[in-house]
């Protein structure tokens, strides 16, 4: 059955049985950020790229895990500038608001778009991949390699028994499916798994739709700010439990991480363990932003409780729980929200598990060691963009900013096969 691959036009999208046996000479597993920029560039760059491409993804439309994550979290403006965005036009959307009158969804300083503009945007810029019909909802349980199987190594099989060869593929996957939770925390989400739960699987807009409740969120990081805010919004009481002080930053990473300078001293370091220590001091535990958190200060219901740790947290009755923390005791908590973020591992993605043991790719912290090229070691005409790319990238790799600085290590290999 085809799909409409867009909210508001009813043009189709194709599925996984339209490659069926196809050899295909560039796929993008993920159609999110990174895999729908990517495309876009050699859309753009090279408009007879469209019958050599294929962008695939479990969901029937392109950027819904974005739009998804957003709407979830009640967020209503990206942390990132206008400058950043799916498509290669610097001033894309900043044009776009123009043109539609929506300057005023530009926030100060830096021209951060709502989401709404920013949604509508790349629902725009979408329509390039329903008129090229190069995005396929096609979820792949298997990616294998022959690198004797000739211009075609590449096996895609989908979840209906599918499947396909490519020449190169390029792994655009984020961290997603990568949840973390915390040692301490497995416990007592056992005991208690819906109230205890991850911020991927809360959506603010459908909880607590009958009287405000007690809130306790974990964090320390934009996602735990932004949900805090949502939720006070809508009368609930919030508390807002960090390890460390809460940090006020405009970006979630320094911007020179987008300079050659500090790119070139990145590269320049050949121990990969010691690249995973400069990422993680320069995104750290996480930050707010300073809108975010003049919000969360002045919100009546909102108290924040920074180097705080949580020691236990006890099933009252069938509506509370008793959270005992460093700095006492909360009572009547309807939920826990652990708002700890991501940890990315190759690991953990199913349909690379045979490919990772067959050829013993080497992984350090559950990240691949690419080459300057982005490809994984040692298959070759695998690459990767986004957040498993962090080893080569660095620590804007995840971010929609990265989708640029890796087409520009991926661009010449690409075009070879266009």
């Amino acid at each position: 059955m085809l799909q409409s691959s867009s909210l508001t036009d009813n043009r189709q999208l194709t599925t996984d049985d339209c490659l069926a046996h196809r050899n295909i000479p560039i796929t993008i597993v993920g159609g999110g950020i990174h895999g729908v920029s990517i495309a876009l560039r050699l859309l753009r760059e090279m408009p007879t790229a469209a019958r050599h491409l294929a962008i695939l993804d479990r969901h029937p439309q392109p950027l819904t895990q974005w739009r998804d994550k957003t709407k979830r979290q009640g967020m209503t403006f990206l942390r990132s500038p206008a400058v950043h965005h799916i498509t290669p036009d610097a001033l894309g959307i900043v044009e776009y608001a123009e043109h539609h009158n929506r300057m005023s969804e530009l926030a100060p300083p830096y021209a951060q778009p709502s989401t709404q503009l920013f949604w509508d945007f790349c629902n725009d810029a979408l329509a390039e991949l329903t008129e090229h019909q190069v995005y396929y909802q096609f979820e792949v349980v298997k990616l294998r390699w022959d690198k004797g199987a000739g211009p075609f190594p590449f096996r895609l099989i989908s979840t209906s028994n599918e499947g396909f060869r490519s020449s190169c593929v390029i792994l655009a996957i984020g961290a997603d499916d990568c949840a973390y939770i915390p040692p301490e925390f497995v416990q007592w989400q056992r005991q208690a798994p819906d109230r205890v739960i991850h911020a991927s699987q809360f959506t603010v807009s459908k909880e607590f739709r009958t009287a405000p409740t007690r809130i306790v969120i974990v964090g320390g990081g934009l996602t735990a700010g932004t949900l805090a805010k949502s939720l006070s919004e809508r009368g609930h009481s919030v508390a807002l439990i960090a390890r460390k002080q809460l940090r006020t930053e405009q970006f979630d990473f320094p911007p020179v991480w987008l300079g050659p300078k500090a790119l070139a001293e990145f590269a320049s370091e050949t121990d990969l363990g010691r690249r995973y220590e400069i990422i993680q001091q320069n995104t750290g535990e996480g930050s707010i932003t300073p809108d975010i958190m003049e919000a969360l200060i002045n919100a009546p219901n909102i108290d924040l409780y920074p180097e705080t740790c949580i020691r236990n947290i006890v099933s009252v009755d069938r509506k509370g729980l008793k959270v005992e923390t460093t700095q006492g005791v909360i009572r009547g908590v309807s939920h826990v929200i652990l708002a700890t973020g991501y940890q990315f591992n190759l690991r953990r993605y199913s349909f690379l598990k045979e490919l990772i043991t067959q050829h013993q790719i080497p992984l350090v912290r559950g990240l691949p060691c690419l080459d300057d090229d982005l490809q994984l070691h040692p298959i070759q005409n695998l690459f990767c963009s986004g957040t498993i790319a962090q080893l080569q990238i660095g620590p804007a790799s995840g971010n929609i900013a990265g989708a640029n600085l890796a087409y520009e290590r991926l661009r010449e290999k690409l075009l070879l096969y266009l």
